[in-house]
């Protein structure tokens, strides 16, 4: 199959408030060929992107689709014309079921009325051959972020398109989810269908990219094309970073003396979390790994005091208490940083500033004056600890790429003091050396300061690399640990997949 030019975009430039988001943007798709997208948050990926489909108007450059010179007015053109995205920031609508979504602006009438009937056959279709039997009569609110993502997607391959963008569609997904989404693009590839793909997950852009281009500070600073080029993944680090190789060492795991910063036993809620018993040591890093979706991210509201309604008692520092209020966890210093930057973890259209003091107003330790001049300093200090890429504090979060509005969400937590730091898949959708960054930082604290952390990554190097001991859960139980050396990808899996364990000595 001759692999011809589907869209070409050329010196593409687009700027916000005067600030190039980018100064030299181009991008080629071929038919049958999946294009990895890559670069460092901020680094213009998304906004050429968008450019592309109408989200945003380029200041200048052009876009050729099928031999003619295109700007559409917004994704809905797009799309109609055969270019269709699944945003990182998704496109869906809570309170609609997963078929509406799907359907949303192409459905088909009957009569006087839409039709239901097809539109429910068009969205079984499409799920079935991508995810079978998965339940389109849900509401997307009902959804876990997994599960969104895959909606997501369905949504943008419903109209069969000619190019398809795929806008970081991993970052929610758990390995396997990730392996049927590569089998249908690569099924979407050889119906003709020309794909971009972003990921910051170095293995996904070997397995799936047969060419990748490489963006950073708005312009395009590298090309391979794997039918020709080595796939070497240090050359396409340094390409991104500029350095020649991110080392992500895995944390030497030491024994520590036996004081728990958390002691919880027998803890059950609802259907969800069931006899749930472990405890974290003062200078640990606790990981909580298994398939997306077993409880995990429960269990980290719970401990958090998500659940009104919660009614086990757990011991913070020795002393037994009901979290059943966020409040009530955060002034025992449980400290919650979200994967969910959207809907949990920040107010999207307030500006970094304004989001750095939740937390110390949050806290009502702060004198009825705020003292602005000291906030604006340890926000300042929080930005540059994390190289968050803005245009000032005073930006509103919204104007932020993905990966650097979640640094703005870990960092308005920096200066606050805490016991536990409760992370929940926090390096969803930031780029591998930002990553880095980050969990360096929390290993800092917790060595530095003696505090405990607890995360839930769905990436299992994360675990591998950053935790001292994890915990695995399957169908809302512990059902293994891994201590130190024995932390590592097979034997997650392993423990994920068939549930053998050995159960924790609490």
């Amino acid at each position: 199959m001759e692999n011809k030019i589907i869209l070409e975009a050329k010196n593409i430039v687009k700027e916000f408030n005067g600030v190039p988001a980018l100064s030299d943007g181009n991008l080629v798709c071929r038919s049958g060929k999946i294009t990895g997208l890559l670069g460092a948050n901020g680094s213009g990926k998304s906004t050429i992107s968008k450019c592309i489909t109408g989200v945003y108007h380029k200041n200048s450059g052009t876009i050729t689709y099928l031999g003619k010179d295109v700007n559409f007015k917004n994704p809905m053109d797009a799309k109609k014309a055969g270019i269709a995205m699944a945003f990182q920031n998704l496109s869906l609508l809570p309170d609609l079921t997963v078929w509406q979504n799907i359907v949303m602006g192409f459905e088909k009438k009957k009569g006087f009325f839409l039709d239901d009937s097809n539109a429910k056959h068009t969205a079984a279709k499409i799920l079935e051959d991508f995810v079978p039997g998965f339940d389109y009569s849900r509401k997307v609110s009902e959804l876990s972020p997994s599960e969104m993502q895959i909606v997501e997607v369905a949504k943008a391959i419903s109209q069969e398109p000619k190019m398809l963008i795929l806008d970081e569609p991993t970052a929610a997904l758990e390995q396997s989810q990730v392996e049927i989404l590569f089998k249908y693009m690569r099924m979407l590839a050889d119906r003709g269908v020309g794909m971009v793909f972003t990921s910051h997950r170095m293995w996904e852009v070997m397995d799936i990219c047969d060419d990748i281009i490489v963006f950073k500070n708005g312009e395009v600073v590298g090309r391979l094309d794997f039918d020709k080029d080595e796939k070497d993944a240090d050359v396409i680090i340094q390409m991104i970073t500029g350095e020649k190789k991110i080392v992500s060492e895995k944390r030497t795991y030491k024994e520590i003396p036996d004081e728990r910063t958390i002691d919880i036993e027998h803890l059950n809620y609802k259907n969800v979390l069931k006899d749930i018993s472990l405890h974290i040591k003062k200078g640990e890093v606790l990981g909580i790994g298994g398939l997306s979706g077993q409880g995990q991210e429960e269990l980290l509201l719970a401990i958090s005091g998500d659940y009104k309604d919660m009614k086990s008692r757990i011991k913070v520092n020795g002393e037994e208490v009901l979290l059943n209020a966020p409040h009530k966890a955060i002034e025992r210093g449980i400290l919650l940083i979200p994967g969910d930057r959207q809907k949990e973890g920040l107010m999207m259209q307030n500006s970094i500033y304004e989001n750095h003091i939740l937390p110390k107003t949050a806290l009502k330790k702060e004198p009825f004056i705020l003292p602005k001049k000291k906030y604006r300093e340890e926000c300042l200090e929080s930005k540059k600890i994390l190289s968050t890429k803005s245009d000032g504090i005073e930006c509103p979060v919204s104007s932020l790429s993905g990966g650097n509005a979640q640094k703005v969400v870990m960092g308005k937590w920096l200066q606050v003091e805490s016991s536990l730091i409760v992370l929940s898949d926090p390096a969803k959708g930031v780029d591998v050396g930002a990553k880095k960054d980050m969990y360096d930082i929390v290993q800092n604290i917790v060595d530095e300061k003696h505090i405990s952390a607890l995360l839930y990554a769905s990436d299992n190097e994360e675990l591998i690399d950053n935790c001292d001991r994890v915990l695995v859960m399957h169908e809302g139980c512990i059902v293994g640990e891994l201590v130190g050396d024995e932390i590592t990808d097979e034997a997650l899996v392993e423990l994920s997949m068939k549930g053998n364990h050995k159960e924790e000595e609490a």
